[in-house]
């Protein structure tokens, strides 16, 4: 069953256009690849996914219902909306879980921690901690609010081979668990990991 549903969707800035006729299905607990090069529009995607913009033509849904930032989590950006270097792992949190009203903030917050393993970092902050600790800080603001839906910016950026597989099983733990993951990528072979990918800026979509 389709959860996120781009269809015939144009993004324009202006007189300059982004993308026209993106148009793909990424079914219920599936992870799904915006791929391409950079300035092609990856992030673009995301904020259409995630409510923060609006298609200039056509329509995205997530659930079949037009995007709500409630029901979605939004991982950083990296040029938009990145992780703030001067507040620690444990902050970034709970920042993130009162901007949702979670309930039991910190008790959801010390789940999140155990959960990637990042208790002994908890009081650092982000540009003090290694690549993956920041990837799964990343994500834990992303699901603290427990959205069904988790949109993720280049989750393998400054990674070595060795910490993308923990980071990918990382989002497919998710997937297995009923969420579903879509993600921006440059690299193909992270693409090719995924169950559905669209590349721009031609807009193909291929599955796996």
């Amino acid at each position: 069953m389709s959860y996120v549903s781009f269809q015939h969707v144009e993004l324009s800035y202006g007189r300059h256009q982004i993308y026209r006729d993106l148009h793909f299905d990424l079914e219920d607990g599936q992870i799904g690849a915006v791929y391409g090069p950079s300035r092609t529009g990856k992030s673009s995607v995301l904020l259409l996914a995630s409510g923060n913009l609006l298609p200039s033509k056509g329509e995205v849904q997530v659930g079949g219902k037009k995007p709500d930032k409630k029901r979605v989590g939004l991982g950083p950006i990296q040029d938009l909306s990145p992780l703030f270097d001067t507040l620690t792992v444990e902050e970034h949190l709970l920042f993130q879980a009162r901007l949702h009203h979670v309930r039991k903030a910190k008790e959801r917050v010390s789940e999140l921690l155990n959960t990637y393993d990042l208790e002994e970092v908890r009081k650092y902050r982000v540009k003090d901690i290694p690549h993956l600790e920041q990837f799964r800080t990343g994500l834990a603001t992303a699901l603290v609010h427990q959205p069904k839906l988790v949109l993720i910016d280049e989750p393998e950026r400054g990674l070595t081979n060795e910490e993308w597989e923990i980071a990918y099983r990382d989002m497919r733990d998710l997937t297995e668990a009923g969420s579903t993951v879509l993600l921006t990528t440059v690299l193909l072979q992270v693409a090719e990991r995924c169950d559905l990918v669209a590349q721009l800026p031609e807009g193909e979509v291929w599955t796996r």
